[in-house]
C-alpha cells in the first residue's frame, strides 16, 4: 500500500456532515490503483476544460478494512468533484436523481470518465447504497461495455434518457428497446468501432458521451 493525500497534485478530502472540510487526509491505496487513478484524474482535466482546472476532489474511501475491492485496496468512492470556475459535481448530493438536467448529464459526465479507466463502476442508479457516491474499481473483465452486465446497462439506459430522451426504464435488463436507442446514440455520437469487443471503442464513447455531459448538450 502506499499513502497519499492527492492524486496526480490535485487534493482529495473527505466530508460528510461538516462539509465543505479541506482538511488534509492521509489515504491508501495499491501502487498499480494510484497509477489508474493518475490516469482518471488527467481525463477529466482534459474533458472538462471549459470549468477551469479540477480544484480537489471528496471520497468516501480508497482502501477500507472489509472484504472485496476496498478492502484491497484497488477501488475508489467519489463523492464530489470541483472545480476553478465554481462549477460542481456531486454524488453525494445525489446528482444522478436532480430536477436539473445539467446536474444529470454532468453526473454522466463524471460517470463516463470514471469508466474510461474502471471496468467496474457503480452508481446512483445502480442500487440505493451507491446513491451518494460513484463508485470505481479493478473488478470484473478488461474494460469494455458488458451488456450482460447490470451495472453497465444501467449506465447506458440513463445515458439514453438524459441526452436521447429515449424513455427507456432503468432496470438493467438489455432488452430490444436498449438496443435501439444504444444503436441511435452510438451512430449519432460517430462512433463506428464496437465498444463490446474491447477498450478503445468504448473508451471513445465515452470521452463523447463526457464531453457532451460536461457542456449540457444533447446529442
Amino acid at each position: 500500500m502506499i499513502t497519499f493525500s492527492a492524486i496526480d497534485g490535485t487534493p482529495v478530502y473527505y466530508w460528510r456532515s461538516n462539509r465543505p472540510n479541506t482538511t488534509t487526509r492521509n489515504w491508501q491505496c495499491t501502487q498499480e490503483f494510484y497509477d489508474r487513478l493518475v490516469l482518471w484524474i488527467r481525463d477529466l482535466r482534459s474533458l472538462s476544460t471549459a470549468y477551469g482546472t479540477v480544484s480537489y476532489m471528496v471520497s468516501a474511501g480508497f482502501y477500507v478494512n472489509k472484504p472485496g475491492e476496498h478492502g484491497e485496496g484497488t477501488a475508489v468512492d467519489i463523492d464530489h468533484i470541483q472545480w476553478s470556475s465554481g462549477t460542481v459535481c456531486t454524488p453525494l448530493d445525489k446528482h444522478h436523481a436532480s430536477t436539473n438536467a445539467a446536474l444529470r448529464r454532468r453526473y454522466l459526465a463524471l460517470e463516463a470518465v470514471t469508466r474510461r479507466r474502471f471496468r467496474y463502476v457503480l452508481d446512483g442508479w445502480y442500487n440505493a447504497d451507491h446513491a451518494d457516491h460513484i463508485h470505481g474499481d479493478f473488478g470484473g473483465t478488461p474494460i469494455r461495455l458488458v451488456t450482460g452486465s447490470n451495472s453497465d446497462t444501467k449506465f447506458i439506459q440513463a445515458m439514453c434518457n438524459n441526452f436521447r430522451d429515449a424513455g427507456l426504464t432503468i432496470d438493467g435488463d438489455w432488452g430490444p428497446l436498449t438496443q435501439s436507442a444504444y444503436n441511435s446514440a452510438k451512430s449519432a455520437l460517430g462512433i463506428t468501432g464496437d465498444p463490446t469487443s474491447g477498450a478503445a471503442p468504448y473508451q471513445q464513447m465515452l470521452s463523447a458521451i463526457a464531453k457532451h455531459g460536461f457542456a449540457n448538450t444533447t446529442f
